[in-house]
């Protein structure tokens, strides 16, 4: 069997004018989850990451403390969605389901409740495929796109080989549904549980993709500093 082993990326910016940055929590996430892994002597055949900057700097941060770093390779299919047009698009059905999204939405970027209230409601319903949210992703081409990624980087990678996707928590949750046989709100409510700089990992071969753990943070836990756990 082969291993995949899915990092998700460290803290973004979250409530900055760039959401898609590392801050330095996340930097300092990163560094540590590479150290983690070069203590344990892991050795990967093949490295991968999505288009996005918070992962793409994850990876470097995590590769730079391997002793044999593989060549970080670029597949798209591992970005996160981007809820900010299916926000958007979903805003106006929810303000007139939901009393308090009107009052949480002027300060959605500045404090994290009144983001939580306004993001799972909208992605709950993106998740339902019920109501029309324009030209967004889809939650169906969302789980297709993850699920041609997974399916590259397995055919890439063959018998033994050991993978490391450096990615968000929506393709982890993808993969996770796809090897699970999740409900897609099972699959969704993983994806906010998924903590910053975590690791979850799969066996896998060219039929089967079975878990193995899930969201491991041990090299953040041994630190005993709790503001190392981060979900956003």
């Amino acid at each position: 069997m082969s291993v995949l082993y899915m990092m998700r990326h460290g803290q973004a910016s979250f409530g900055q004018e760039n959401y898609d940055r590392l801050s330095g929590l996340g930097l300092r996430q990163a560094a540590l989850a590479g150290e983690h892994l070069a203590r344990l002597g892991l050795s990967f055949d093949a490295a991968y990451c999505g288009t996005m900057y918070r992962q793409q700097d994850t990876a470097r941060e995590v590769l730079a403390r391997l002793a044999s770093p593989p060549r970080l390779a670029e597949l798209p299919g591992f970005n996160e969605y981007d809820s900010g047009p299916i926000i958007q698009a979903l805003l106006p059905v929810m303000q007139k389901e939901d009393p308090a999204v009107a009052e949480a939405w002027p300060r959605m970027y500045q404090e994290r409740k009144a983001f939580q209230t306004i993001y799972e409601g909208a992605m709950r319903r993106w998740v339902s495929g019920r109501y029309d949210t324009g030209p967004a992703e889809t939650w169906r081409a969302f789980l297709d796109r993850s699920r041609q990624a997974l399916e590259q980087v397995r055919g890439d990678n063959g018998r033994g080989n050991t993978v490391l996707v450096f990615t968000s928590g929506g393709p982890i949750s993808a993969a996770l549904r796809l090897a699970l046989g999740l409900s897609d709100e099972t699959a969704l409510r993983l994806t906010w549980v998924i903590k910053n700089a975590s690791l979850t990992s799969f066996f896998y071969n060219d039929r089967e993709l079975t878990l193995s753990s899930f969201n491991a943070t041990a090299h953040l836990d041994q630190r005993r500093e709790p503001e190392l756990i981060t979900y956003r």
